[in-house]
């Protein structure tokens, strides 16, 4: 943050500027602009002057205020610096950011009355980088009418893939267009470093529940709930096959110990928690087989279900697609 005498300053320096505001308006308007009325012209002087006793005060909010009403008056390349310097000790670094560059180009076309100005506001809005972060977001798939926010900032279409401030952090950034998904992007930035994102419109068809993929922000693809659903069904089936292996080998072992102690006859009284433990240990191999093979029959129809794209005027016409078990037997009937 520049020193508070240094923008006191630079107060004092503008001042005399505005003195000839008439003559200054005239010059940094277009040719075709009304010249401001000499009520106007005083109002400002008033309005400015507020405004520096303000800013000399620390008080920023309320000169912000008053730089505004001056600026809105007479639109001097002046009042606008001091706009973004108000901007800036508030804390809204991004703002003042875009401001700073808006009053080096307005003092560009406004005459040599107001060099001096423009040359400040570069040095100011330079000094600024190291305080904020800028992105850049390259859009490969514009599209009439689409908005780029950085930051929640939108961002116009002419500075799309050109540096943009943000504030250091995690940099949200969004693309959005009528009848499009919208394409997010995360980014984390640090104050005064420069990062890059691509975004993208989905290609493919949105998810509108017929199992079909959609593109996602970036680019990507997004699963719909139907092939999430074949994935989570097949890991149950994979996680009860497991437990079959498993819970039946330890029912075999069990067994064979039994049938080492006790031969073909009855086990003792003395081998009847062995016995027990045993039957427990095919009872859950047994559910565990039965958990597995309906998982995965019911994760590959589920699967089959999420390719499947037929016409509506088709669709009543289809008989159903079904999960099919029998003594013996598992699979999927139906027409696609």
């Amino acid at each position: 943050m520049r020193t508070r005498n240094t923008a006191i300053a630079a107060v004092f320096l503008v001042l005399p500027a505005l003195s000839a505001l008439p003559e200054s308006v005239a010059n940094a308007q277009p040719a075709t602009a009304q010249s401001p009325s000499p009520q106007d012209v005083q109002a400002a002087k008033d309005h400015f002057e507020k405004g520096s006793n303000a800013f000399k005060a620390n008080n920023f909010a309320e000169a912000l205020t008053e730089f505004k009403a001056s600026y809105g008056k007479v639109a001097s390349p002046n009042s606008h610096l001091y706009i973004a310097r108000c901007m800036r000790e508030l804390g809204q670094l991004v703002d003042a950011y875009l401001e700073f560059e808006k009053v080096t180009a307005e003092a560009q076309t406004a005459g040599e009355k107001y060099a001096q100005t423009g040359e400040t506001a570069k040095v100011e809005h330079d000094e600024l980088k190291a305080k904020i972060a800028l992105v850049s977001v390259n859009v490969t798939t514009p599209e009439v009418g689409a908005t780029l926010t950085i930051g929640g900032k939108e961002v116009p279409q002419d500075r799309w893939g050109q540096p943009f401030p943000a504030m250091p952090g995690s940099v949200d950034v969004r693309l959005e267009a009528p009848g499009k998904p919208a394409a997010t992007q995360s980014v984390t930035a640090g104050a005064g470093e420069s990062k890059d994102a691509t975004l993208a419109f989905a290609t493919g068809p949105t998810d509108g529940g017929d199992g079909g993929d959609s593109g996602s922000g970036s680019g990507g693809s997004k699963m719909s709930g139907m092939r999430i659903g074949a994935f989570a069904a097949a890991g149950v089936g994979v996680a009860g096959f497991v437990t079959f292996a498993v819970a039946g080998s330890m029912s075999n072992s069990t067994f064979d110990k039994l049938k080492e102690n006790c031969g073909n006859s009855p086990c003792p009284p003395a081998f009847a928690g062995d016995v027990d433990k045993g039957k427990t240990q095919q009872t859950v191999a047994n559910v565990g087989l039965i958990i597995g093979a309906v998982g995965v029959a019911a994760g590959a129809t589920l699967f089959v279900l999420s390719l499947r794209k037929k016409p509506a005027a088709d669709a009543d016409a289809a008989p159903p697609t079904a999960l099919m078990i029998g003594p013996g037997s598992l699979g999927v009937r139906g027409s696609f």
